[in-house]
């Protein structure tokens, strides 16, 4: 009986145990550390919060005019989201919702990559804002889409606005002079720039934590994308980038046939890029048929009967040009990437004139040798690789009237030798005979 009595209270005081620090995590479950909030080091130093905007760019664009708005929308206080309860939340610092570019906004990496970034943060959320009481206040904070409307209304712009949403957890104490603090702030990312489900804890304060990161945490990215040229473009005055070739040198043929490999890559951020662009043969101020220029497979035709060459952005075209063509491109996004290669052309010296946003750079070629532009882009201004094949001279296979002159002195100073010694030959018998 005895050591039933002891069973019976050891397992009740479990179960005490157990019931006890179910209450305790009940508690606790929304104290700061399980949001991994950030807490203020004192009651006059309040904690601050902001949002992070990072605006992504292909190299060689020029940063839009855009404004960018968020919402902050109360979800509860103190664990109450009736309408009544929520309406008692106070609206977050309107000045901190929102944020503006412009073109003197730049990336400051040096030189920079083939994405450039720029990032702005926000005022401080709380700035200005009076909590009505001590408590736990529970904001969602989302972008508000669409606020450019030039650009989402516009054929040759691209801006992708961020789906990322937040929620936002204000631990609000009193002060001890009267009034409130933001004592604690935590965050948590519920979905993110591509509406995908995110999960984790994030960092809300304005710096970051200057080791790691340098802005907050909660970070709204959007992408832009632009083709420099008019919705409906002609393949002879407008063009995006091109290629073209020219024949110098008194032997030059004209007529002949250069062959060319071109790689074409389109900036990452651009969504739902196409498996092609189009590129056209223009000669002679006039888009032409490409049939002598590349494979029948590679030619399709655009809604005005225009044929052109589908050019892979996922791999290698070949296509051929002969002098005084160009092959033209109306649609590539500014800040696509290329490499033109031409074959070995015997005889003939190859030379690239590189031209990026209206620089262009010189690249030298040696005679029977390959040359290529290496990996370059489309700015926003003129973009092209002027290829020139130089052929000077031919290797004679005949006499050259020009050197008849000097073919004669020789001739008669070997004539002349040849009679001398036939002459000398002839006294030499001469004298033999006679000795006899």
């Amino acid at each position: 009986m005895l050591r039933k009595s002891k069973l019976r209270t050891l397992f009740l005081l479990t179960l005490v145990l157990v019931v006890s620090l179910a209450g305790v995590t009940t508690a606790f479950a929304q104290s700061p550390n399980d949001y991994g909030a950030i807490v203020a080091p004192d009651e006059d130093n309040p904690v601050q919060a902001t949002i992070t905007k990072n605006l992504r760019m292909p190299i060689g664009t020029t940063t839009p005019s855009v404004t960018f708005h968020f919402l902050a929308t109360p979800i509860s206080v103190d664990g109450r989201t009736d309408e009544t309860d929520r309406n008692t939340m106070p609206d977050l610092n309107p000045a901190a919702l929102t944020v503006s570019f412009t073109a003197a906004d730049v990336d400051p990496t040096d030189p920079p990559t083939n994405i450039m970034s720029i990032r702005k943060e926000t005022g401080d959320l709380f700035y200005g804002v009076t909590f009505p009481h001590a408590g736990i206040f529970v904001y969602e904070i989302r972008e508000l889409r669409p606020t450019n409307l030039g650009i989402d209304a516009s054929q040759t712009e691209w801006l992708y606005y961020s789906e990322a949403v937040y929620t936002l957890t204000v631990y609000v104490k009193n002060h001890s002079d009267g009034g409130t603090f933001v004592h604690a702030v935590g965050t948590r990312i519920i979905t993110d720039d591509l509406g995908e489900p995110g999960n984790g804890k994030l960092d809300p304060t304005p710096g970051g934590n200057g080791e790691d990161y340098f802005f907050s945490q909660m970070a709204f990215r959007n992408d832009y994308v632009k083709i420099d040229n008019p919705e409906d473009p002609d393949p002879v005055e407008d063009t995006t980038l091109f290629v073209s070739k020219t024949v110098a040198g008194d032997f030059g043929d004209r007529t002949q046939y250069f062959d060319f490999t071109m790689t074409l890559t389109v900036p990452e951020i651009v969504r739902d890029a196409p498996p092609h662009y189009r590129a056209y043969i223009v000669e002679n101020g006039a888009v032409i048929d490409p049939s002598n220029n590349t494979a029948a497979g590679l030619i399709g035709t655009d809604a005005e009967g225009l044929r052109y060459i589908r050019v892979s952005t996922s791999g290698e075209t070949d296509f051929t040009l002969r002098h005084g063509q160009k092959l033209v491109f109306v649609d590539t996004p500014v800040g696509t990437r290329y490499t033109v290669n031409e074959d070995v052309a015997a005889n003939y010296t190859p030379n690239v004139t590189v031209t990026t946003d209206g620089v262009g750079v010189n690249i030298p070629g040696t005679i029977n040798s390959p040359l290529s532009t290496g990996n370059q882009f489309a700015g926003e201004g003129l973009n092209s690789a002027t290829f020139t094949n130089t052929r000077d001279s031919v290797t004679p296979t005949g006499l050259n009237l020009n050197n008849l002159p000097f073919v004669g002195l020789i001739a008669l100073g070997i004539g002349g030798l040849v009679a001398f010694l036939v002459v000398k030959s002839r006294k030499r018998k001469y004298y033999t005979i006679t000795d006899q």
